[in-house]
């Protein structure tokens, strides 16, 4: 289970510089709107593949000077666990290159890594305000919800992810300019057809641990979710399929979607247009019809259901004004169940009585004139 024991941000949005420790206890951050509570939570999840909880490029990360000089950011944790039966202390290290702004490194002990080995040492998820309308948004948010629940079970689905869609672009690219040239989108739809399964069999694999977690847990608090894959490949391995017949599958509709494709400039069927389905169980509804409340609920109860699914690993959790629209019965039964979890995780709110039912079992801090201090 990875730990961050301590944090060092250097001019990292409104950080010029920062150091913190951690003893392994939730950590909550609480203080007004604008004090830089989402900004710690950003620059934690940037130790992880991707673009962090944000999504923001580089360039706009970086603390600019009172005359408006960028500043190059840096984010450094030192963390420990367990991998592979061996215990484990690490430095990880991301930031901006200074000669090439739009460019991020990524180091593990002051060696180049990748996005993958990250998450092998830092498995996470996250849930912020703007995941509020994930149910009503589009399915590429629902995607990628469910992708960053994949990278626990599957390190490299990410780098997979990623050389799908190079090849996918590559292919709308002939698809765009009328090139109807036989070898060459063999070999981009060949590309696509590996890579989407390898992707499709995590998804699939993800989404029965989760449903597996559910419905081994009584009623609670957070309302259970009934959860479905739309996509051809997904459903295929759901039903037991063999890689290796699903890539068959998957390149014979590339082959013979190809007209369609070439009317439309684009891939029109994949793992690029797969979607996560979700209803509120008890009262059998499609979350997106549900409450406001209900969608939160839904989505704390997911995202708590992954944790437990992955227990062994320990994933750390980052949760965004996640209390705020909770009862006080709900923020204690989350509270107790991050405890009973024993994974770290940090919690933020603008009134540090959200968190009241930690009752001392926290590490909290607080802005006092600018300044985060713990309380």
């Amino acid at each position: 289970m990875p730990l961050i024991h301590s944090l060092r941000l250097t001019d990292f949005r409104s950080y010029g510089a920062l150091d913190l420790s951690f003893d392994g206890r939730p950590v909550v951050l609480y203080g007004s709107n604008g004090a830089g509570k989402t900004n710690l939570l950003e620059a934690i999840s940037l130790l992880s593949p991707g673009r962090g909880l944000r999504r923001a490029k580089p360039g706009a990360i970086a603390r600019h000077t009172p005359e408006g000089q960028a500043r190059s950011w840096g984010v450094v944790a030192h963390i420990s666990g367990h991998q592979h039966d061996d215990e484990y202390e690490t430095k990880l290290a991301v930031g901006q290159v200074p000669e090439y702004p739009r460019r991020r490194s990524l180091r593990i002990n002051d060696k180049p890594a990748t996005g993958g080995q990250l998450a092998s040492f830092m498995p996470m998820m996250w849930l912020t305000p703007a995941q509020d309308r994930l149910f009503t948004g589009p399915a590429s948010d629902r995607r990628k919800f469910l992708d960053r629940f994949c990278l626990a079970h599957a390190p490299g689905h990410g780098a997979n992810f990623l050389r799908y869609e190079k090849a996918r672009a590559e292919r709308n690219r002939l698809l765009s300019d009328g090139i109807m040239d036989e070898a060459w989108h063999r070999a981009l739809e060949t590309d696509m057809a590996h890579f989407g399964a390898q992707v499709a069999r995590v998804r699939a694999r993800t989404l029965a641990a989760l449903i597996s977690e559910i419905k081994s847990r009584p009623e609670g608090p957070f309302p259970k979710a009934d959860i479905s894959l739309q996509g051809d490949a997904e459903e295929a391995f759901l039903n037991g399929r063999a890689v290796d017949d699903v890539q068959v599958d998957i390149l014979a509709q590339l082959s013979q979607d190809r007209p369609n494709d070439l009317r439309a400039g684009r891939t029109l069927r994949g793992v690029h247009r797969s979607d996560l389905l979700v209803r509120h169980a008890p009262k059998n509804m499609p979350a997106e019809a549900c409450s406001t409340g209900e969608q939160k609920s839904l989505l704390i109860g997911l995202v708590l259901a992954q944790a437990r699914a992955q227990a062994q690993i320990g994933p750390l959790l980052l949760l965004d004004e996640v209390a705020a629209h909770l009862d006080e019965q709900r923020r204690a039964a989350m509270i107790e169940e991050l405890l009973a979890l024993g994974t770290q995780a940090f919690l933020t709110g603008t009134d540090g009585a959200l968190f009241a039912a930690f009752k001392g079992r926290a590490q909290c801090f607080t802005f006092e004139r600018g300044v985060l201090v713990q309380t």
